[in-house]
């Protein structure tokens, strides 16, 4: 598959970037793939995280290693990346107990069952 098909998220007959391989009837646009991790990230970033160590909830996000990773593949040839996985990663530091910690979270996906 590669060149003009139809974007499963706007709709319009474009290019496609990206195919989600645990659903491969959803297809992504460059500005779809793009807006949607901005949209995860933006939620990730909603998110309010305790110290494992002592519970404090004055946590901070080191911004150098916190964001959104795709695992992709990309078969010879073409120019549709294969998502294989979503994830959010955050590095954390406690400023109570000055602890360091890392989140990682797996975006799996809607359930298909």
């Amino acid at each position: 598959m590669s060149g003009k098909n139809r974007c499963s998220v706007c709709g319009n007959h474009t290019d496609i970037v990206a195919k989600v391989i645990s659903d491969p009837n959803i297809l992504y646009c460059r500005n779809c793939r793009d807006e949607e991790l901005r949209r995860l990230e933006r939620n990730f970033n909603l998110m309010k995280f305790v110290c494992i160590r002592c519970g404090s909830t004055n946590v901070k996000k080191d911004d150098l290693r916190t964001g959104i990773n795709e695992d992709v593949f990309n078969i010879k040839a073409s120019t549709i990346d294969q998502v294989i996985a979503v994830y959010a990663v955050a590095r954390l530091s406690c400023i109570d107990c000055k602890n360091i910690f890392h989140v990682n979270i797996l975006d799996n996906g809607p359930r298909t069952f």
